[in-house]
């Protein structure tokens, strides 16, 4: 069984779509049943959900059909289908039907173990659906997301989105949508790539946002700006333990490429990340981070209850790692 990923998954007679991450699911199934459609728009699709399984059921919408078009079967819950389901889906991995592609959907568990060691064995690809975490995935999920749409997005733009909504899945693809279609043009107008500002107009208020653009500044030298920004956040009543949580991100980020040997795949990172964080880490050293990450460290300790008033605490960490930076 090879993996392949939802947005290259192409037609098969047999696709497994495997993982507890129900979105990433849903956008395979839907690549899938596009590409179907494409092929050929007599393509006849049919689900095989606990309300429509009966005795016999695959072996029912599989069989050679009368007028000879193309089918797409789909079982959207594969780890609750019952016992007779997978003793005829079983039967037919050895001699699936030329014009059928049959699409497993396993939610994740133990249930139905034997029948995916048995899809393994016959090399049939698995889509992953699992939970995102690292922020290279989110950021692929989002360039993907509008290359579905065929739109463009810059590069920073993508990293925008993820710091301001990569915490929710669900959230993130919603706020890809809204961008598409807030910036597509009147018909017959090229759509242009979307880009930095684009995504701030919508992310305008956002913790998370206005977190990693105090970080940004800090980090590289415009204090005053990162000061700005941050009252700005303070006086629209933002909370300062999420700002300290996004600060620390970025500040260990710009840690982990002065790493000997660092680099995009074992930090997990795009390659524009590396080189922006790479020419930022220039003004900076092993002492003057350790100063700033004490710094972010004690902020954090304070806002969740040690110090007495949380907004001070995070306009000192800002100043105080503007003075690290300085003291290199």
């Amino acid at each position: 069984m090879s993996d392949v990923e939802w947005h290259s998954v192409a037609l098969a007679p047999i696709v497994l779509v495997h993982g507890t991450e129900s979105l990433i699911a849903e956008r395979a199934v839907q690549r899938l049943r596009s590409l179907a459609r494409e092929q050929d728009d007599a393509v006849a699709f049919h689900e095989l959900t606990a309300e429509t399984i009966t005795a016999g059921s695959l072996s029912q919408v599989t069989s050679p059909s009368l007028f000879g078009e193309p089918r797409m079967v789909i079982v959207p819950e594969l780890q609750a289908a019952p016992e007779s389901l997978i003793t005829e889906i079983l039967a037919y991995i050895p001699a699936p039907e030329h014009d059928v592609t049959l699409v497993l959907v396993h939610r994740g568990g133990n249930r139905g173990k034997k029948l995916l060691d048995t899809l393994k064995k016959a090399g049939v690809p698995r889509v992953p659906a699992d939970p995102l975490k690292r922020v290279g995935d989110k950021q692929a999920f989002v360039a993907a997301e509008f290359a579905r749409a065929g739109r463009r997005i810059q590069p920073e733009a993508v990293a925008a989105l993820v710091d301001a909504f990569g915490t929710d899945l669900a959230e993130l693809a919603a706020m890809s949508r809204q961008l598409i279609e807030d910036t597509t043009p009147d018909e017959g107008t090229q759509a242009q790539p979307l880009t930095l500002q684009d995504v701030r107009q919508v992310t305008a208020g956002r913790v998370e946002s206005t977190a990693f653009a105090v970080a940004d500044a800090a980090i590289a030298g415009r204090e005053r700006e990162a000061l700005q920004l941050l009252q700005q956040a303070q006086l629209a009543g933002a909370d300062p333990v999420p700002i300290v949580a996004a600060i620390a991100s970025k500040m260990r980020s710009l840690a982990k490429v002065t790493t000997p040997g660092a680099n995009a795949r074992s930090l997990g990172m795009p390659d524009w990340m590396i080189r922006n964080l790479s020419r930022d880490a220039r003004a900076w050293n092993d002492r003057s981070l350790a100063r700033a990450l004490e710094a972010v460290a004690r902020a954090d300790h304070e806002v969740k209850g040690a110090g007495r008033d949380p907004r001070w605490s995070v306009q000192h960490m800002v100043i105080e790692i503007g003075r690290a930076r300085r003291a290199r």
